[in-house]
């Protein structure tokens, strides 16, 4: 296939670091032809945003916002210098410009520069103009991005794609994805935000060109908060700093693994259809471990789950099975999330050890676990709880790629278990802390698959969401939220598995502890 040409509008060329990022998720197979405003100006200034502004400094200007010269390796085949009219607040592009862009061809204007731009008639431009903006424009249009998802006590804060229209982020919607909000801090919250952004790119591109765009409820426009606001949006962060604080100086969470009668998988995520918690079989916490969690039924006989080490702070996977306890894998470094697979006669684990190094495949045996040597996944990610099914003879690896946290689902695909995995075209599968996150094996109901999904928007571990997967091929992958599930006297499930009528997951209860921040601490030291 030939190469894509793009436009791309910047102001005085230059772009913010996670703009040039995004870039670049397209150099492989994309042209860029730089058009470049000269003259668009920031907006005028008032005293009454004054406490804006300054929280601005440490929270809005951060190292994915900061702007500089355009980066050398990304060397766009053009550029055209320009100085668009301004009315009021907005700004058009002159006509010899659109004559330009017109000449040009690309596929597709990609907004990074100038302020609110009004959209050339059909008649004279039919390339689409897209832009991003940073939160679920059905509840929050307008800007500040974040702030008014913070102050109000939203989950999650949206990231989309839209075709620009003349009406304030109103267009269609090309890419639609979630990132997680710190309650406590707006900084964390954006740069989370900005550091997802660039991964929307190439999906809206091929949206907005196949005309595959989505029209989304308008929500309420906001502006710029005034001092007042702010004043209040501070206290509130304030106040919800000082009970993390709180929580992690003095609770820890007391998980526990339990089993049960299995629900049909049709209504698992439906309001009363788990067993009640009278009805569940707790799995006692062997001795010299203070929690257990993740736990995934063993392929033969028993279980296997993650025990945290009392001694080393370490967790370890470990098979129970008739009242005995076999660690299978631990010691310096921290194992968690031990899913299987199983080949023919052959049992496998992949478990969780980011931490310490590239994602690792082991073969079950009867002296423990051994490790695969010759398994490969392109480029050695540090995978958080990877999970692998095979499905019409291909093998597909989900996962998380440490660096870009739990929110941001891959996917690998090999035609041998133990790869290669190359990465799937559709890759991020999901971008949300609702269900961007596995929580089990991928469960089979007849010829439909289930994939579970953590839910963390608020408490880390309370929760999962049920997706079914609609399309699964080595080209293509589409699934639909289907349902969820919570408990209500604990906290979870985290993960969930099911086999032979009987479902295996896991719950917490907070407990306070004088010693929980000393343990969280020893834990973190130990970890490096």
């Amino acid at each position: 296939m030939g190469r894509t040409t793009i436009g791309v509008i910047v102001d005085n060329g230059c772009l913010a670091r996670w703009q040039a990022d995004a870039l670049r998720t397209l150099t492989s197979d994309h042209d860029f032809i730089v058009y470049n405003c000269l003259n668009s100006r920031p907006g005028k200034r008032r005293l009454r945003h004054a406490l804006y502004y300054l929280l601005n400094l440490g929270t809005v200007r951060n190292a994915q916002t900061r702007r500089g010269p355009m980066p050398s390796d990304i060397r766009p085949v053009a550029t055209v210098d320009f100085e668009s009219a301004h009315d009021g607040s907005w700004q058009s592009l002159p006509d010899f410009l659109i004559d330009r862009i017109r000449a040009d061809q690309p596929k597709v204007l990609v907004k990074f520069g100038m302020g609110l731009l009004t959209v050339p008639p059909e008649t004279d431009l039919r390339t689409p103009i897209l832009s991003y903006h940073h939160g679920d424009p059905s509840a929050f249009r307008g800007r500040p991005a974040g702030f008014y998802e913070l102050l109000t006590g939203a989950e999650r804060m949206g990231q989309v794609i839209q075709t620009l229209s003349n009406e304030l982020d109103a267009g269609a919607i090309a890419a639609f994805a979630e990132t997680r909000i710190h309650r406590h801090s707006y900084r964390a919250t954006l740069v989370e935000a900005y550091r997802a952004s660039p991964l929307l790119l190439r999906t809206a591109i091929a949206a907005a060109t196949s005309g595959n765009v989505t029209e989304l409820p308008r929500g309420k426009a906001y502006r710029l908060p005034g001092n007042g606001l702010v004043t209040r949006f501070c206290l509130k962060l304030f106040g919800n700093l000082i009970r993390r604080f709180w929580y992690g100086a003095f609770v820890e969470k007391k998980w526990q693994v339990a089993e049960a009668v299995a629900p049909d998988l049709s209504s698992l995520g439906q309001a009363g259809a788990f067993p009640l918690p009278d009805r569940w079989s707790t799995v006692p916490t062997p001795r010299g471990y203070t929690f257990i969690a993740d736990p995934f039924y063993h392929p033969e006989q028993g279980i296997l789950i993650e025990g945290l080490a009392t001694a080393t702070g370490h967790g370890e996977i470990l098979h129970l099975s008739d009242g005995t306890v076999n660690r299978l894998l631990g010691g310096t470094d921290h194992w968690s999330y031990p899913a299987t697979l199983t080949v023919g006669d052959e049992h496998f684990i992949l478990p969780e050890q980011a931490e310490a190094g590239g994602v690792e495949l082991f073969r079950l045996a009867d002296v423990g676990a051994q490790k695969v040597a010759d398994f490969r996944v392109a480029g050695s990610p540090r995978l958080i709880d990877p999970t692998l099914l095979d499905h019409d003879g291909i093998f597909y690896l989900f996962g998380n790629r440490l660096e870009e946290g739990g929110g941001v689902l891959r996917l690998w695909t090999s035609h041998k278990i133990i790869g290669p995995y190359e990465e799937h075209p559709c890759s991020p599968v999901r971008i949300s802390p609702a269900g961007g996150r596995m929580g089990g094996l991928v469960m089979a109901d007849g010829p439909a698959l289930i994939r579970v999904g953590q839910d963390y928007g608020g408490a880390y571990g309370d929760g999962v969401i049920l997706f079914a997967i609609e399309r699964l091929t080595p080209t293509d992958y589409r699934e639909r939220q289907i349902g969820s599930l919570r408990f209500d006297d604990v906290r979870g499930p985290h993960t969930i598995n099911i086999r032979d009528g009987r479902v295996l997951f896991d719950f917490y209860r907070d407990r306070v502890s004088p010693l929980a921040g000393l343990r969280r601490l020893r834990s973190r030291l130990a970890r490096g």
